[in-house]
């Protein structure tokens, strides 16, 4: 995270939720995004300095005009003014942390040595939203590493019950 992309994606926040238009801001930042990653050379034109700034804005708002909420066109053609369409996925993720928390949500990256069975990811989600009070969406990994096991990130704070990390434990012991 780019502070220029924080900065970006608290101001789009805050005028969503002034606008009551979060979840569509929401919406339309995939949008922008999924277009971009599947055309990548029309991201190239929208921050080529080559390229003259109201040609480059009339692109965007060819594409966008009405499709996602004006707040977010406004932004994003502040950040091609600025020449600062590289801190543009930056300023999507903020935004959804940002938004994420608005809602009372966070996102739980659990790491595994091997993939969850659907009941043990049910579970772990329950208990998860019990001990941090909010709706939790897990994000999966897999590192065989880890022996078994598993490894919690939310909210800043880490679980670590992997049997690398016991082992690790009883290792330093050892050398202490």
């Amino acid at each position: 995270m780019t502070t220029t992309s924080r900065e970006y994606a608290e101001a789009l926040f805050e005028l969503a939720v002034q606008g009551n238009v979060t979840e569509e801001t929401s919406e339309g930042l995939e949008t922008v995004i999924s277009a971009l990653m599947q055309t990548p050379e029309y991201r190239a034109l929208l921050a080529s300095p080559a390229i003259g700034k109201e040609e480059r804005l009339n692109a965007l708002d060819s594409a966008f005009r009405g499709k996602i909420p004006d707040i977010l066109l406004a932004i994003l053609r502040m950040m091609i003014s600025r020449g600062q369409v590289s801190a543009l996925n930056g300023m999507a993720r903020d935004y959804e942390e940002l938004a994420r928390g608005y809602r009372g949500e966070t996102v739980a990256v659990v790491t595994s040595a091997v993939p969850l069975k659907e009941a043990e990811a049910v579970a772990l989600r329950a208990k998860l939203e019990k001990k941090l009070a909010r709706k939790v969406t897990l994000q999966f990994r897999v590192n065989p590493e880890l022996i078994g096991g598993i490894r919690v990130e939310a909210d800043g704070r880490v679980i670590d019950g992997s049997i690398r990390n016991k082992l690790d434990e009883i290792k330093e012991v050892m050398n202490a």
